[in-house]
């Protein structure tokens, strides 16, 4: 599990701006400018739900900039120099953290804006243009991440057509606070009780049958897909595990098709969780191979980071404007790269399984939702699988904080299942979902069972980016 720095610094090695991210170029943090757009950045952040203000990039090209670098970037970036700028004009305060990444030598400032927003933060100071008299910012500004025309993201004062998002930001925030009232007092249950109480509520988490065919076409060609992109790369791979997710949206799907403006709305969509996200967008990589393209009517890339020099990662994806997505992913047990890392095909840390399984259910809600699909009557059923598990030991292998008793390993070479979940799902009831997909997981490693209360910090750690 990468730390919240590691994810920092995967975001400046391969930059890109969504609804969670926002990239500038070099200001100076004391200037009229430069106050400005932290401030309008960071408030657009928070109410849209958390996210990262990275510098030093052109928002354009996604390369380096190199005009009006500052001498000492953490001096001029100072931690409390930014929050009492965001104190200064923030209706209600709320803290940030300046990160000072670092990319071939230079120091990026990354200020990483939390979630939690419960009412909508707004400008409660006036900043006025000395040299024209002018209001850069005016008191009652509401600033909100929005999509352009052609999909891409920017900040910009909150419209009417913005204010549903901020009302079911802020609402399924004061949610989880309910939510977390629920699961104190019904920590008596069993988990398996606790998920079919959840599946009560949400009418029932079975896929149906002919949800069950569709996802296993997904799976099949998916497959079949990412066989025939790795043969053209003539790239040898090292032995690996994998892991996959196949999604289909279930309902009426808007009309979309298979056009940059799909790809960049549901890249502007994921709410980056982390700095290498499920379904990530791999067009700013310098290796042109791993750019995504157009095949049989859906968007498709073969990512494949093998022996550089700040992380190894083998993604294949497929994004269909039909509500089907497909991810197939190497186990990070077995290319993670770093110090602590496994012997590949030995280990599996038990909480990747709960963060991947997170992720992927919010980023795909999250596309669903940016596809216009209705709340009230679609659902995204899910299949997650998990390969080459046979031999290994479960472990904490990636979060040494987190202890689990050693010794238990898998005879099973393989795991999958199958979940269903309404689109009207707020992030905080994502844990339930997740515990239903990893418990039996866990219990191929000698009957292991996890606290359904680790899960739930887990992923509340996820969808709240401070892990």
């Amino acid at each position: 599990m990468s730390t919240e720095f590691e994810r920092i610094t995967d975001l400046i090695n391969r930059p890109g701006e969504s609804l969670s991210v926002e990239i500038k170029s070099w200001i100076d943090p004391s200037s009229e400018d430069g106050q400005q757009k932290i401030v309008r950045g960071t408030l657009a952040l928070r109410n849209h739900g958390g996210g990262y203000l990275i510098f030093g990039f052109n928002d354009q090209t996604m390369q380096v900039s190199t005009a009006n670098v500052p001498a000492d970037v953490k001096a001029v970036f100072h931690q409390d120099t930014i929050q009492a700028l965001v104190t200064r004009y923030a209706s209600e305060p709320f803290e940030v953290i300046v990160h000072f990444p670092e990319r071939d030598g230079q120091i990026f400032p990354v200020i990483s804006v939390p979630p939690g927003v419960r009412t909508p933060v707004a400008t409660k100071s006036e900043l006025i243009s000395k040299a024209t008299q002018s209001k850069l910012i005016n008191i009652d500004d509401v600033y909100v991440r929005t999509l352009t025309a052609n999909n891409t993201p920017s900040t910009a004062k909150a419209s009417w057509k913005d204010w549903s998002k901020i009302v079911e930001v802020c609402f399924d925030n004061r949610e989880a606070d309910i939510g977390r009232f629920f699961r104190r007092h019904l920590s008596g249950l069993k988990s398996d009780q606790l998920v079919d109480f959840v599946n009560a509520i949400n009418g029932g988490l079975i896929p149906a049958e002919s949800s069950h065919d569709k996802l296993q076409m997904i799976q099949s060609h998916g497959l079949q897909r990412y066989s025939k992109a790795l043969n053209d790369s003539k790239v040898n791979l090292p032995e690996h595990g994998t892991w996959e997710v196949c999604v289909a949206i279930e309902g009426d799907i808007p009309e979309h098709k298979a056009d940059k403006q799909f790809f960049n709305l549901l890249d502007s969509s994921n709410p980056d969780f982390t700095g290498w996200p499920v379904w990530l967008n791999s067009s700013n990589f310098s290796n042109k191979s791993c750019h995504p393209y157009v095949f049989d009517d859906a968007w498709e890339a073969l990512v494949i980071s093998v022996g550089s020099n700040w992380s190894d990662h083998i993604d294949f994806m497929r994004l269909s404007p039909k509500g089907t997505f497909y991810l197939l992913r190497a186990l990070q047990d077995d290319t993670s790269g770093n110090e602590r890392s496994p012997k590949p095909l030995t280990q599996l840390d038990f909480g990747l399984p709960i963060l991947r399984t997170a992720e992927a259910i919010a980023v795909a809600l999250s596309f669903a939702k940016a596809m216009g699909c209705s709340e009230e009557r679609c659902s995204l059923s899910f299949m997650f699988k998990w390969t080459r598990l046979s031999g290994r030991l479960l472990t904490n292998w990636a979060q040494p904080n987190r202890f689990i008793f050693p010794g238990n390993s898998a005879k099973q070479d393989e795991y999958q299942t199958e979940i269903s979940v309404p689109l009207e799902t707020p992030f905080s009831a994502l844990p339930d979902y997740v515990n239903k997909v990893v418990q039996p997981l866990y219990a191929l490693f000698n009957g292991f069972q996890l606290s359904p209360s680790v899960v739930e910090d887990l992923v509340t750690r996820l969808i709240e980016r401070r892990l």
